[in-house]
């Protein structure tokens, strides 16, 4: 039932019941904001989100590959690596919208949205998509010879009688119920990015493109739009071929 969400535009509503409710309530119809009144696609994102949340900058994600994944780092081996691409970018800049530390435990830094920024101007249209899968509420994304790496841990950690790459991982999930970080794949400190979904069930990271055509940036968004929790990039026209 989650995948269907993901593919007729809608989050799961297990996200949207830790997240607070918006000041009104349109129809799922209903287009998101228009570009051209934001200077940047983070305002643009925060207006179309309806949440009063807050952008927090995580850092640089180098991409020497210049290719990227983004999967669900539990399932063991090289399950997470079943959605990579090629992106003609040396590096993107990774943003976290979340709830801020107000709250319980359960409540603070609530992910909704990951935004990995290239141009970062407003976006207009939206592109392909990696679409993946989530089994125990966590993502990972990461340069594809990290993604590499990680799936050699495996073989490693086996090697040191201590189970896979998900033994490894574990101890990182497990410390909050919510979080957006890096961990250094070991042996040679690769940077990966996991952060908690807080639901199983289809995510996809979204190409959106500027009004001149450029990659504005990549969008994973967990929580859809605060009102009718439609996915904020379902808000854009697809980007025409022409």
């Amino acid at each position: 039932m989650n995948i269907l969400k993901r593919i007729f535009g809608f989050a799961s509503s297990g996200v949207s019941d830790q997240l607070p409710a918006p000041p009104k309530v349109p129809t799922s119809s209903e287009p998101g904001p228009d570009a051209s009144s934001f200077i940047n696609a983070k305002d643009w994102l925060k207006a179309a989100s309806e949440r009063d949340f807050v952008w927090s900058d995580l850092g640089e994600l180098a991409l020497p590959s210049r290719a990227i994944f983004v999967g669900d780092p539990t399932g063991g081996h090289d399950y997470h690596m079943r959605a990579s691409t090629g992106l003609e970018v040396d590096s993107v800049r990774v943003w976290v919208f979340e709830s801020g530390p107000e709250g319980s435990e359960f409540e603070a830094h609530t992910n909704t949205l990951l935004w990995l920024e290239v141009l970062g101007t407003p976006p207009v249209t939206r592109d392909s998509s990696l679409d993946f899968g989530v089994d125990a509420a966590c993502l990972a994304f990461g340069d594809l010879e990290t993604g590499n790496a990680f799936t050699r841990l495996s073989d490693l950690e086996y090697d040191a009688g201590r189970g896979d790459n998900f033994e490894w991982l574990l101890p990182h999930i497990q410390e909050k119920p919510h979080f957006a970080r890096w961990v250094d794949i070991p042996p040679d400190a690769h940077r990966m990015f996991i952060a908690s979904t807080g639901n199983d069930g289809g995510f996809a990271a979204v190409w959106l493109h500027d009004v001149q055509d450029e990659i504005s940036g990549i969008l994973i968004d967990i929580g859809g739009r605060a009102s009718d929790l439609r996915f904020l990039d379902k808000l854009l026209p697809q980007r025409s071929e022409s």
